[in-house]
């Protein structure tokens, strides 16, 4: 055995379980994927709207009839601008004495009653240029003169037996027939009156102004009660009262 160190050859280099080299190769062709949890998957939902609501309208020389289901109908500004606004009671002689009126509020604050069958005939009654206008003609009639239609804050059409409301008669309106409104251009907007026979006041129409476009809505409610207390229904608490039919001028 001899103890001599052979050093003919050098020995190779043990290999080393790390390497202290900066490996400046070329990247890996492709990113390394991150991990499962991390990743942010993005789905495309579809989201369904409601169909959007649109204004009823009436166009000029059109006719409208308002229902239950659908009870308004908003003029246009020219609708509610310009000429006259015409309410009447179509109905036959074998209905009644069925009678129109009206209680109105002004922007200025007053408020008030008119009826051609009481001879309140005009709104504001003092007025030099009434925003309403009552009469009789083949039917009862309301009209607006919309060249002060700015002065008007809403308005609200009754209707009532005359006999009834004056005479003390429980004798009921047979009611039928059709309530009628024409509008500047011809538009016609109409509302059925179909009611069991019975007294008391009808609440036929309302109307508010709104940024100057008139919106009309069908009401169609019988008042167990005197004008009086139909007017306090919707609303007109600013009427100073008479009696159960006429206001304090």
């Amino acid at each position: 055995m001899s103890s001599s160190l052979d050093l003919s050859a050098p020995l190779a280099p043990a290999a080393s379980a790390t390497s202290s080299s900066l490996d400046l190769s070329a990247p890996a062709s492709g990113p390394a994927s991150a991990p499962a949890e991390q990743r942010i998957h993005v789905t495309h939902r579809t989201v369904r709207r409601g169909p959007e609501f649109v204004e009823p309208r009436v166009a000029s020389g059109s006719r409208m009839i308002l229902s239950v289901k659908a009870p308004t109908v908003t003029l246009t500004r020219l609708q509610s601008g310009v000429g006259s606004l015409r309410f009447e009671a179509a109905s036959s002689s074998s209905v009644g004495d069925l009678r129109l009126g009206c209680a109105y509020q002004l922007r200025d604050g007053h408020a008030s009653t008119a009826q051609h069958a009481q001879g309140n005939r005009y709104g504001p009654k003092s007025s030099k240029r009434p925003v309403v206008i009552t009469a009789r003609n083949e039917f009862e009639e309301i009209s607006l003169d919309l060249r002060q239609n700015h002065s008007l804050e809403r308005l609200l059409i009754y209707a009532f037996s005359e006999s009834g409301a004056y005479a003390g008669s429980v004798t009921p309106l047979n009611w039928g027939g059709t309530f009628v409104v024409t509008t500047f251009g011809g538009a016609r907007i109409e509302v059925p009156i179909d009611l069991a026979p019975s007294t008391g006041t009808l609440a036929v129409m309302s109307l508010y102004n709104i940024g100057g476009e008139f919106v009309l809505r069908a009401e169609m409610e019988l008042i167990s009660g005197p004008i009086r207390e139909a007017c306090k229904a919707y609303g007109y608490d600013r009427i100073s009262w008479l009696d159960d039919h006429s206001p304090v001028e």
